[in-house]
């Protein structure tokens, strides 16, 4: 890996590992014969080194590995003159970790990641030379195998309020993902070295500061922007009330040390309250408002001051929801744009707009979309969704196009309720940008 104290991480847990498989070998082949014992001899105490390595074992045991397998198949189609086929990619995910048990409240995490191409693919990582074909969309699930995470926790609780220190490469997420997160459903995940701070306040308050040293984009380590080094910081100010909502006050100050993305270094500060509201067991309101204000920062040569809106409403029933929901990311020209690095494609699973929008059609993105999902009552452990979209420009006001979204998952029940299939099928119709796309995909999940 590339920095050294990560794969010092990762040696040092192989090694605790190794130390603890191989006292316990030698000390079980430094037991007496059993013919000894049946001639009467009394039983010689355990060696301090035997008793260690026991109790080491033991404690090894009783750590937590986890799991995580998704195959899927991915096709992807666009029309215009640039793109002469359709994308197709087969890929496996795995992901395998180990987190030890707490000792004096310190305890380890690492996990491995692979991604797989299972058969005939043809599809395009643009900042991956070895898997760039300009001829053919992007669909961002790289040949992969690294270490996806690797850190060190320490907590300390006292009356329900706990306090935590995480240190190492590490998953992250501020609030809803918009502009911090990683691609949980890309098959890279995304991570970031980070030292990060958790406390419980009293008053049904929280609250989280990270430091943030590189981020580890989805396309794949090894990409031209798969590894960005910066000096970032967030803090995250929370109230929580269960059955009544949430707010959030934040903050995120994005510091880029390559040259690449120097403009994209920006202070962002925000607001954000969401539910749902509950009516009473059956009815709930579903709701979030948020406001953010965005301004250049560090590294970045431009001026940048534009302004983030988001709000969504309706009702909820049950398993049951229904939302209207508005989206404005600001942006006044190319480089007076509202950005959003270090997040995960959002507005639409045809993944077209990435990154907010800045073309000849117009700058910024005003999205209005609808929601409804809910279970499906013929079959068990199954919820639809479905999701349509409206896009504009903040500036000049013309009208991007329009994109349906829908998905279906099931939960096989009868067989594991960690065994998930599902469906996933977006479909843009371009007006003033972009050209027509279709993208769906099959997979298949298991979680341990």
């Amino acid at each position: 890996m590339n920095l050294k104290w990560a794969s010092g991480i990762s040696a040092l847990l192989l090694g605790v590992i190794f130390c603890g498989l191989s006292s316990v070998s030698a000390a079980a082949q430094d037991r007496p014969p059993q013919d000894q014992a049946a001639q009467g001899a009394a039983p010689e105490a355990p060696a301090p080194q035997e008793t260690a390595s026991r109790w080491l074992w033991g404690w090894l045991n009783e750590g937590k590995i986890s799991f995580n397998s998704r195959w899927r198949l991915e096709g992807f189609e666009r029309d215009g003159a640039a793109f002469t086929a359709t994308a197709y990619a087969p890929t496996l995910r795995l992901a395998l970790g180990y987190e030890t048990p707490a000792y004096r409240g310190f305890s380890i995490f690492e996990q491995g990641e692979a991604v797989i191409v299972t058969g005939p693919a043809d599809y395009s990582v643009p900042a991956l030379p070895s898997q760039s074909h300009p001829n053919l969309p992007a669909i961002l699930d790289p040949k992969s195998l690294e270490m996806n995470q690797g850190y060190v926790k320490w907590t300390h609780g006292a009356a329900d309020k706990n306090l935590t220190v995480t240190v190492g490469r590490q998953e992250l997420t501020l609030n809803d993902g918009r502009f911090l997160s990683f691609s949980n459903w890309r098959q890279v995940h995304g991570t970031f070295d980070a030292a990060r701070f958790d406390a419980d306040l009293p008053g049904n308050f929280s609250f989280t500061y990270a430091y943030i040293n590189r981020f580890y984009r989805e396309d794949g380590y090894n990409a031209t922007d798969g590894e960005e080094p910066m000096h970032t910081d967030m803090f995250h100010l929370m109230w929580s009330k269960p059955g009544k909502g949430n707010a959030s006050l934040y903050g995120l100050l994005l510091n880029f040390r390559g040259p690449a993305q120097f403009a994209t270094s920006t202070q962002t500060y925000g607001l954000r309250m969401t539910g749902p509201y509950q009516f009473n067991r059956d009815w709930n309101l579903q709701y979030a408002a948020e406001f953010a204000k965005q301004l250049n920062y560090g590294t970045n040569p431009n001026k940048v001051d534009e302004n983030y809106y988001l709000g969504e409403v309706g009702p909820g029933w049950r398993e049951f929801s229904l939302k209207a929901g508005y989206a404005f990311l600001g942006g006044r020209s190319a480089t007076d744009l509202l950005t959003t690095p270090l997040a995960p494609p959002r507005n639409g699973w045809t993944d077209l707009f990435f990154n907010d929008p800045s073309e000849p059609a117009g700058h910024g993105l005003e999205a209005l979309y609808l929601t409804a999902s809910g279970p499906v009552r013929l079959l068990d452990g199954a919820v639809a969704t479905f999701i349509y979209y409206d896009y504009y420009s903040d500036y000049p006001h013309t009208h991007y196009g329009s994109e349906l979204d829908s998905s279906l998952s099931y939960k096989i029940k009868k067989v594991s309720n960690r065994w998930e299939i599902g469906w996933r099928f977006g479909r843009y119709w371009a007006d003033h940008l972009y050209t027509n796309a279709l993208r769906t995909s099959i997979y298949t999940s298991f979680t341990l």
